[in-house]
């Protein structure tokens, strides 16, 4: 497998995102209407007339609904049989020495994450 630096990769979702919104820009070919639709769905803005404006009551009900409808569709199907699985249990202790804490926290790599 091929290592690539995070510099280097960064470099390259750059380049790839600049293409991809200088085709979006160049599609819309003057466009305005096109543009702006493509920038208010990037943005996560709602199109065709839809409103954010709902009240907290609509969303309760939107949700209650939701719940209500999922709960009927699934009434009729079958529990799910989860087998039972044995878990080992630890019922015994042994002893180990400080040195050996030590020398096991110490062969563990100083770096475990790509930041930092």
């Amino acid at each position: 497998m091929v290592e690539i630096k995070s510099s280097t990769m960064h470099a390259l979702y750059e380049a790839k995102k600049d293409k991809y919104w200088r085709n979006a820009i160049a599609t819309s070919k003057g466009n305005m209407q096109c543009l702006w639709r493509t920038l208010h769905g990037t943005l996560g803005e709602t199109s065709g007339g839809e409103t954010d404006n709902h009240t907290a009551d609509e969303s309760a009900t939107f949700f209650t609904d939701k719940v209500t409808s999922v709960c009927a569709s699934t009434a009729t199907m079958p529990l799910y049989d989860v087998p039972y699985n044995t878990m080992p249990q630890l019922t015994e202790w042994t002893t180990i020495m400080v040195d050996d804490v030590e020398k096991l926290i110490g062969s563990t790599p100083t770096k475990t994450c790509l930041h930092g």
